[in-house]
């Protein structure tokens, strides 16, 4: 099998016919039922006037299901019933209304979830090529794409193993050199694309030229360069790291690193002292720094403090939030104290397409409740505000009380630090106050010790935590624990733009296995206060979208680390604390729940059975058990 690309309907009003069809019963329906029903409204709007073979309708529905808007009951059974998706509903639904803007927004989320070419029976394909994308991606790089040329960049991707950037590169040469760029014998097969075909009749590109249509590339500029041309891409960036980080495989990756910082913005490092929790997050901010100017990219390694790196050390006096986002004083004058957090996060403003990593070096050492309030607050209040922006509550009110005199004596403060504030930012901060940036990342290190606080359950349930306990020797003496990060700026889009509902992604993974797993885990927890509310279930959904996007999409090993993260970093307490509602031990349901073949039993070093069995060891100890100790 090879890359295999629809070659039927795509015309936009036969289209809709067939997927009203799929909305209107919304349920399974039986191929025979379409056959009747697409023909005869075919048949009256005057596009089909004689009656086809039968297969020639079901065969209509291969670019909607390319698209992910129609689905099989058994993809192994091309006569299985189809039914409509919650994506397909939301695209016929703004198709019936006319509403352009929505049309697009529902065709941005499928080029970003979907795995075009996998499990859609008629093209049905084993290519890793996510076709849609090339085109798109290589219409943004060469402003416009013709048929020959998508199916000449397909030809070297699939057939020579070429890379999407060099093939597009040699179209650029041929242009300038005024030749004509055409596929090989065996890809032309591939110059008349369907599913480009039916993103032109939705808008999508300038039918002239096939350009990206201007209001799509003004709203969708950053998710369309984000855009993976190949569904294993992802792998490339997955390096060997230092050993201590391991995680899906004996030599450890930074992935769960990444997939993390996908899910949510707000990462806790814990483990003894002088494992590298601050290191990495200093190598993350290196790796996706686009900012300052390189000689040479390797030059980025040398550099201490990338412009998108800051490190704020916790003082164990912070009692309340002062410290963090400043306070209004009165002396000798009315003004503002200005922070370095409050400092960082406008700075993140003026730059939001690059990552920016807060690392808050030894967190625990205050209470995190006290110091960091309108942070855990406004992280809670994520969302796409009316016009599609990212907004959040803001850590610091828009200065009403003082007016124009003091938000100029704050524009001041930050062109005294060095750089400009955009026009955009000045107005958002005296309009909104500020808010958080959707490119702030802040990961903070912690260190368990009888010198430190232990986590509210408040602030774990808005982390997502990784423990960095392993220490190698061995590997130490040879010089192998540095850490060997690729430059990441390549994936910068991945990393800020963020989705924030697991609706945005459910459709795009196995959301009901992941709802069957939490179900269990629940019906352990039930009674107890460790319960999972919707926040760990939205959490989860986004996660494995998370390592699905990112490259490893293992399910298991996904909700593996997910368990370690977010559901066992939950538990604490004495004999007497960790019971379930029926009297039995909590651990040991816990992990006869998770050492079972269906859920982490038959997975190959499984981290939340391991670090299970070792708390299970503590309890029986010390009779006190917590997931930090």
């Amino acid at each position: 099998m090879a890359l295999i690309i629809p070659k039927n309907n795509a015309d936009a009003q036969t289209l809709d016919e067939t997927l009203k069809i799929y909305y209107e019963a919304n349920d399974w329906v039986q191929n025979s039922v379409l056959i009747d029903k697409l023909s005869s409204a075919l048949d009256d709007l005057g596009i089909e006037n004689e009656k086809k073979e039968p297969q020639s309708y079901t065969k209509k529905t291969q670019v909607l299901a390319y698209f992910g808007f129609i689905t099989w009951q058994d993809v192994t059974n091309s006569q299985s019933p189809r039914r409509i998706t919650e994506l397909g509903e939301k695209f016929y639904e703004a198709r019936l209304a006319k509403d352009e803007d929505k049309v697009i927004e529902v065709l941005i989320e499928s080029l970003s979830t979907c795995t075009f070419g996998r499990n859609v029976i008629g093209c049905d394909s084993d290519s890793d090529i996510e076709a849609p994308n090339v085109f798109i991606k290589a219409s943004l790089l060469l402003k416009g794409l013709s048929n020959n040329e998508f199916a000449y960049i397909l030809g070297r991707m699939e057939l020579h193993g070429e890379e999407f950037h060099d093939a597009v590169l040699k179209i650029k040469v041929n242009r300038i050199k005024e030749i004509k760029t055409y596929p090989e014998e065996n890809a032309k097969k591939w110059n008349d694309p369907k599913p480009i075909t039916a993103l032109k009749n939705w808008g999508f590109f300038n039918t002239d030229d096939n350009t990206i249509s201007d209001n799509v590339f003004l709203k969708y500029a950053d998710q369309l360069l984000a855009l993976r041309t190949k569904n294993t891409e992802a792998v490339r960036f997955r390096p060997v790291i230092d050993p201590m980080l391991a995680n899906d495989d004996e030599n450890g990756t930074f992935l769960p690193y990444l997939t993390a910082i996908r899910t949510k913005p707000f990462l806790l490092l814990a483990g003894i002292s002088g494992t590298g929790k601050s290191r990495i997050v200093r190598k993350l901010a290196q790796a996706t720094d686009d900012i300052d100017s390189f000689a040479k990219d390797e030059d980025r390694w040398k550099l201490h403090k990338p412009a998108n790196f800051e490190l704020i050390q916790v003082k164990p006096n912070w009692h309340n939030s002062m410290d963090v986002v400043g306070f209004l004083s009165n002396i000798p004058e009315p003004h503002y104290e200005f922070t370095p957090f409050v400092d960082f996060v406008v700075k993140a403003w003026c730059n939001e397409d690059t990552p920016f990593f807060l690392c808050l070096d030894e967190m625990n050492l205050a209470p995190v409740e006290e110091y960091f309030a309108e942070f855990l607050s406004a992280i809670e209040s994520r969302s796409a505000g009316e016009d599609g922006e990212f907004e959040t509550d803001p850590i610091i009110k828009p200065f009403d009380s003082f007016g124009t005199e003091l938000s100029g004596k704050m524009m001041h403060h930050f062109i005294g630090m060095g750089y400009d504030l955009p026009s955009r930012v000045e107005t958002r901060l005296r309009k909104k106050g500020l808010t958080l940036p959707k490119n702030l990342i802040v990961m903070g290190t912690v260190n368990m010790d009888e010198t430190t606080f232990s986590f509210s359950r408040k602030v774990l349930d808005r982390a997502m935590s990784i423990e960095m306990n392993e220490v190698n020797y061995d590997d130490f003496i040879e010089g192998k624990t540095e850490y060997d990060i690729p430059l990441l700026t390549a994936q910068n889009g991945l990393l800020v733009n963020r989705p924030i509902s697991a609706q945005e992604v459910k459709e795009g993974i196995e959301s009901q296995e992941v709802m069957e797993f939490l179900k269990g885990v629940n019906d352990i927890l039930e009674g107890t206060p460790f319960k999972l509310g919707y926040r760990a279930a939205n959490e989860a959904i986004l996660y494995v979208a998370a390592d699905k996007q990112l490259g490893a999409n293992n399910l298991k090993a996904a909700l593996d680390n997910f368990t370690l993260m977010k559901i066992l970093s939950r538990i604490e307490g004495d004999d007497s604390k960790l019971v379930t509602q029926q009297g039995d031990k909590l651990l040991d349901k816990l992990y006869e729940l998770l050492n079972s073949e269906g859920v982490f039993g038959s997975l190959e070093n499984s981290k939340s059975l391991a670090k299970l069995t070792n708390m299970q060891d503590t309890l029986k100890r010390d009779h006190f058990v917590s997931f930090w100790g």
